[in-house]
Formats: C-alpha cells, structure tokens, sequence
C-alpha cells in the first residue's frame, strides 16, 4: 500500500473517512465535549493493518468531523495532532510488528488528544483544564483500546483488509 496514487489506496482513504466523519456527527451527543467518547476513534486501532492510507483517511476523517463541533473552527486544528499520532500507531506497528504496540500507541493517541482536545476545550467553553483532559483521555482509550482493538485483532486475523487492499 506504499503508492498513496494507487485507486485502492484512494478509495479507502476516502472510506475510512467517510465512515469516521459519519460516526463521529451520527453520535454527536457523545463525540463532542468534554465528557466524550468518540467511537470513531476505535479506528485509529486498525491503521496499522491500513497503512499510509489509514494514516491519511484517519486524518481527513477528524478534519471533516470538526467541522461540524460545537466548539467551532478551532476544533479543526485537532486534525493536526490526530495526524501525527494516527502516523505514531501506524510507524512503531510497521517496525516492530508487535500487536501489543498498537494497545500502547492508542493509549499515547488518548494521551496527546485529552490534551489537546482538553485544552482547547477549556479555552472554548471554559471547562477545567485537566478535568477535561482527563476525561477525554480516558474517553479516548475507551473508543481505541477497549473497542479498537478487538476490531484490531478480529481484522488482522481474518485477512480481510489484506485480501482487499493488497495486489
């Protein structure tokens, strides 16, 4: 999956973020604040079985998610540290090959967004800083660790992303 330009790797770019960007407004309630648990997030688990591509769609998929925040067009500098975490979980994957990695690159992702979403909260909507923090750190972990990655290992298992995205 190394040719991004590659129509499989376009189209499941585009997939990926389409069904991130429909989870995360399709349970708005739950995906925006600061008590939130994304459940898209549960994705960013399997990135390492998508490649540069899951890299990518996770990234586009938070970009048009946030359009749609309640906290409005600061929310969509997020994408920024969701792409470079998503590229963390997907790297330290490839080159250790370790399944156990994924549990503690999701929890690290967990980590950099309760902060980063949590202070943006705070400035937003003035909730408490490390409260809020906190809770969409554990809310995050929630949607990666304990939903993603049974997905993680359920995909990888099977082969099914194997069988359609490779050549």
């Amino acid at each position: 999956m190394s040719n991004i330009k590659n129509p499989k790797n376009i189209a499941l770019i585009a997939i990926y973020a389409a069904l991130y960007a429909a989870l995360v407004v399709g349970l708005g309630g739950i995906s925006y604040g600061p008590g939130q648990v994304r459940i898209a997030d549960s994705m960013i688990a399997a990135v390492p079985l998508l490649g540069i591509a899951g890299v990518l769609g996770h990234a586009l998929g938070v970009f048009v998610a946030n359009i749609f925040s309640t906290a409005g067009p600061l929310d969509l500098l997020n994408t920024i540290p969701s792409f470079a975490m998503a590229f963390v979980v997907y790297y330290v994957y490839k080159k250790t090959n370790n399944d156990y990695t994924v549990i503690g690159t999701c929890i690290a992702y967990s980590a950099v967004l309760g902060i980063t979403v949590g202070w943006m909260l705070n400035y937003v909507f003035g909730a408490p800083l490390l409260l809020t923090m906190l809770y969409v750190a554990i809310g995050n972990t929630i949607a990666s660790v304990l939903i993603g990655w049974p997905i993680f290992k359920l995909l990888k298992k099977s082969g099914v992303l194997q069988r359609w995205f490779t050549h």
